[in-house]
């Protein structure tokens, strides 16, 4: 686990919380090991909403200037709360509290 105040991309909390029901992670690889941590997390995601097929959410991935995002939006706090919890070891909320 990395030390807080660490930037290093390959930080466990790779998945960046910026709303109650918004995540978003990186997916523009900066190395070999940061490409094993998105494919790992991706994989883990996409098992995720597949055994979850009443769970209403919008996947994208969309481009901002020099990198790509997986955005996920669920419908319901609820279902975001859900996805908080069983991915929370990848969860960054940037020092907000969304309670």
């Amino acid at each position: 686990m990395t030390k807080p105040g660490n930037n290093n991309c390959m930080q466990d909390n790779i998945i960046r919380k910026t709303d109650y029901r918004r995540f978003e992670y990186r997916i523009n690889p900066v190395s070999a090991a940061h490409h094993d941590v998105i494919t790992k997390i991706y994989n883990r995601i996409e098992k995720y909403f597949k055994d979850r097929p009443e769970c209403q959410v919008e996947r994208k991935i969309h481009s901002s200037y020099e990198n790509r995002y997986y955005t996920i939006f669920f419908a319901t706090i609820d279902d975001s709360k859900m996805f908080e919890l069983t991915f929370a070891e990848y969860i960054n909320t940037q020092g907000l509290n969304y309670d």
